[in-house]
């Protein structure tokens, strides 16, 4: 079981899928009697994914296919755009930046539509938990669970979850239909660019509120943790390096300000 409670995608069916316990009884005393058994469906385990792989992905027989591989049930990590509340959800877009925002659906049950309950804020990163949904042609997740980041560890944690899930689902496709289509570069592609979509994320955000800032001794870095809370103070100073070898900002008062250039 994993960190979040919802299963690992490691573990196939003979068929290539994810399966769960096969139901046996553990443990001591006499084997009771075969029965004929009813056939179960699949437990669908959740599959780490970026954004761009939903919308991009194909359906084949009302069933989700990226590269081949059978998806419903997913996990996504980005930033939240946009968060307006409905009589019966919240309607939210997801950016991680590998394409444009999807929009993500949290519907209420009976009593939470009675409530009045508050939409996470925009600006934060948040962990989604969800069902792929279709409707014409626009794609979108039903929410099972959603959370603000606590450490961008776990953004990071999820490009990697991204690309090995996708290889061992790939590489178990493999062994059933007998392909041999190298996996490993287009996985390697994906969390570098998934990576680089993060990281200049985070400097254009740093570059924007340093430019915004009016002050005569600029923005501090104290500043800019507060407005990006989702962003750690290391990941805020190698932006800062970062901008200030390339020319956009410069320390001002100290070398906690910092002012745009431009």
């Amino acid at each position: 079981m994993s960190k979040s409670g919802f299963g690992s995608y490691s573990r196939f069916s003979a068929a290539g899928g994810a399966s769960g316990d096969n139901g046996q009884p553990s443990g001591g005393g006499a084997t009771p009697p075969a029965k004929p058994r009813r056939p179960k469906a699949q437990i669908q385990n959740i599959i780490p994914c970026c954004v761009n792989q939903l919308l991009t992905s194909t359906l084949v027989d009302n069933v989700f296919q990226i590269r081949g591989i059978e998806i419903s049930q997913v996990s996504i990590v980005g930033i939240i755009r946009q968060a307006e509340r409905a009589p019966h959800y919240i309607l939210y877009k997801i950016d991680d930046m590998t394409s444009k925002p999807i929009e993500v659906r949290q519907w209420f049950d009976g009593d939470k539509a009675k409530q009045e309950i508050i939409p996470l804020p925009v600006g934060v990163y948040a962990k989604v938990f969800g069902i792929l949904k279709c409707t014409g042609e626009a794609k979108s997740l039903e929410v099972l669970k959603i959370r603000i980041l606590e450490d961008m560890n776990e953004f990071t944690t999820h490009i990697l979850e991204t690309v090995n899930a996708h290889m061992i689902l790939y590489k178990a496709r493999q062994a059933t239909t007998g392909e041999s289509t190298p996996v490993a570069p287009s996985g390697m592609d994906a969390a570098i660019d998934y990576g680089k979509h993060h990281l200049s994320f985070i400097r254009k955000e740093v570059l924007r509120l340093i430019h915004e800032c009016p002050r005569l001794e600029g923005k501090s870095i104290r500043e800019l943790q507060t407005e990006l809370p989702s962003v750690s103070i290391r990941a805020i100073k190698e932006a800062i390096d970062y901008l200030t070898i390339e020319g956009h900002v410069y320390s001002s008062v100290d070398n906690e300000h910092f002012k745009s250039a431009d």
